[in-house]
């Protein structure tokens, strides 16, 4: 069992997540311990859209959450976050539930509103896959920041934590499931 407390040191390293993404200059952004805001048109898909969105999580009964963002430019980016529950059987009930949601959002147009007046991102979301014990699914904007980006949505369930990533480049490829694998590697 993983407590509240122990939860930021499963995050990756900055170096490590930015040697995954193929981007050495990524820095962190920040790091919280408060789920995010904001809303999702679909309402059932603001996970899919990206990790621990109070949203998505709220009355789950979680225990503990911790997200760190990291960055290099606009081009790069990573959300990394874990999400602690009372124990293993909660973890995977919600985690079955958020993996329900996503398959709900495939092929579909999601539109994320940050809220305060910041401009909506919309983006396609493809086909959701399983790899190993990690739900993974390839997020398309439709106005990206920089011609080509993309964005790796992976989510898996170790224990009683939910470990959530959102990887985004021109050449993301699989780093999201690669971070999210790292981090849920740490986790026994």
């Amino acid at each position: 069992m993983i407590a509240p407390d122990a939860l930021a040191p499963l995050l990756l390293p900055v170096p490590e997540a930015g040697k995954l993404l193929n981007s050495p200059e990524l820095a962190e952004v920040g790091t919280e311990t408060a789920m995010m805001g904001g809303s999702v048109a679909p309402p059932q898909c603001m996970s899919a859209f990206g990790p621990a969105y109070r949203a998505a999580f709220e009355g789950t009964g979680y225990t503990g959450v911790v997200i760190q963002l990291l960055q290099q430019g606009r081009a790069q980016q990573v959300a990394q976050a874990v999400t602690a529950f009372p124990d293993p059987a909660a973890a995977k009930s919600v985690f079955d539930k958020l993996v329900a949601d996503w398959n709900s959002c495939q092929s579909q147009r999601l539109t994320y509103s940050p809220g305060g007046g910041d401009k909506d991102t919309v983006v396609d979301v493809t086909t959701i896959r399983t790899i190993g014990d990690v739900v993974t699914v390839m997020l398309i904007p439709t106005t990206p920041p920089v011609p080509g980006q993309q964005c790796e949505r992976d989510m898996t369930v170790r224990g009683n934590v939910i470990v959530d990533v959102r990887a985004c480049s021109p050449t993301v490829g699989s780093a999201g499931y690669a971070i999210a694998s790292a981090i849920a590697d740490k986790i026994r």
